[in-house]
């Protein structure tokens, strides 16, 4: 059953008030169990990493990263057809290793690098017609179209057009992904930006439509995949989403940790670099790519009727205890922390189905107990770092503020 939390603390609905608040069942940190049951590609990432913070972070931002490389994966969730796309935002102080994101970007570099190949040769034989038909003066060269620049990780530092224009020109695709939030919201801020409105549709894979003032130029994306996955502080997190009440709140994966006052042994030469093993599995995400891209229809992930009553009974109850425990700031969180949950399961049974040696092609899949278990089991901490950040939004909620200062409290004592 998911959400162990839950699971042994909230026996039944009669009982839940009489039990004691739920912030004292959520963890910061990931449990090892979540680890000890990831699909085995994924594993080897973190086998050899023994900060807490610095494994969880990792998964977080690989998870996101995977799920912007599932072209052709579906699952069905309230009444329309979903991608396994997640937003993440990694919250530190400056300085506490949140650039070791750095190496998730390594999972997707390869289909990055494919689709750039692709764009540099399909420009040079548009150069090669072009001069051509200029050289025989041939009157259609005015009609010839410039070939779409395909890429998987899309530059934050953007106009809201000329992303939604990257996602029309890749299919809809893409991974915003940035190290310094900060170049988002200063793309959000613009008065040409309307960045937050893209977003925000995007998540639900809502059509967004832009056009260019300069030349009229307009982009229109009827069903777009976006994974974003950015790293920033505190005070980026409030600048880019100033208060609960803005959609994108809920809409994001958040994780928060603090800056530990060590200086770690920088010249240890113990095990590999974790790039190379994140580079081996960049490789077989590239294969894996290919082989979801060539499939001639979309490859279905569901849950069977008994793990859909769980999930919905799970969710049910954590929505009851988080509202009384938190107030209604944190309501759109949870309501959205179940299609978050879903599609991290979508990603690990993906991950999980193409790793097998004798897989077969398939149009559908059933989404692993197991995979739905840690997937629940991350979603409830990612609710406690979520109750934290709205601790110090301007119109968070005063439940959340109380116990965030008694946890700072507990936290100095000795």
């Amino acid at each position: 059953m998911i959400m162990h939390g839950l699971k042994h603390n909230i026996m039944a609905e009669e009982e839940l008030f009489l039990l004691p608040g739920y912030q004292d069942q959520l963890r910061s940190t990931l449990s090892n169990s979540i680890y000890d049951n990831l699909p085995e590609p994924l594993r080897d990432l973190f086998t050899t990493i023994d900060n807490p913070y610095e494994r969880d972070i990792l998964l977080l931002g690989t998870l996101t990263v995977l799920s912007g490389c599932m072209p052709n994966v579906i699952g069905f969730y309230d009444r329309k057809w979903v991608s396994p796309n997640l937003y993440t935002f990694i919250e530190a102080p400056a300085g506490s290793g949140k650039g070791v994101l750095s190496w998730t970007r390594l999972v997707g570099m390869e289909i990055h690098k494919m689709l750039l190949e692709e764009t540099t040769l399909a420009k040079k034989q548009f150069e090669e017609l072009k001069r051509e038909k200029i050289k025989q003066k041939d009157a259609d060269v005015s009609a010839l179209k410039e070939p779409p620049c395909k890429l998987l990780f899309i530059p934050a530092n953007n106009s809201a057009s000329s992303v939604v224009q990257t996602l029309s020109e890749n299919d809809g695709a893409g991974i915003l992904f940035s190290t310094e939030a900060d170049t988002l919201a200063n793309a959000l801020a613009q008065d040409w930006g309307n960045f937050s409105d893209v977003l925000r549709a995007a998540f639900h894979h809502e059509p967004v439509e832009m056009q260019r003032r300069q030349n009229r130029e307009h982009f229109s994306v009827e069903r777009p995949r976006l994974s974003v996955l950015l790293t920033g502080t505190r005070g980026q997190v409030i600048r880019l989403i100033p208060d609960t009440e803005n959609g994108l709140f809920s809409r994001f994966m958040f994780y928060s940790f603090p800056a530990v006052p060590t200086f770690r042994n920088v010249f240890d030469h113990r095990g590999t670099d974790p790039g190379q093993t994140f580079r081996k599995v960049g490789q077989m995400v590239k294969e894996m790519y290919l082989f979801l891209q060539g499939q001639t229809q979309a490859l279905e992930l569901y849950l069977v009727k008994e793990h859909q009553d769980r999930f919905i009974k799970q969710f049910q109850l954590l929505t009851h205890v988080a509202h009384k425990d938190s107030g209604t700031p944190i309501l759109a969180t949870i309501h959205r922390l179940g299609l978050i949950c879903f599609r991290m399961s979508m990603v690990f049974t993906t991950m999980r189905y193409y790793s097998q040696t004798n897989r077969d092609k398939k149009s559908e899949i059933k989404i692993q107990p197991t995979d739905l278990e840690i997937s629940g089991e991350i979603a409830y901490t990612l609710l406690y770092h979520a109750n934290m950040l709205v601790a110090d939004m301007k119109n968070g909620s005063k439940y959340i503020q109380q116990q965030a200062k008694q946890q700072r409290f507990f936290d100095i004592l000795p």
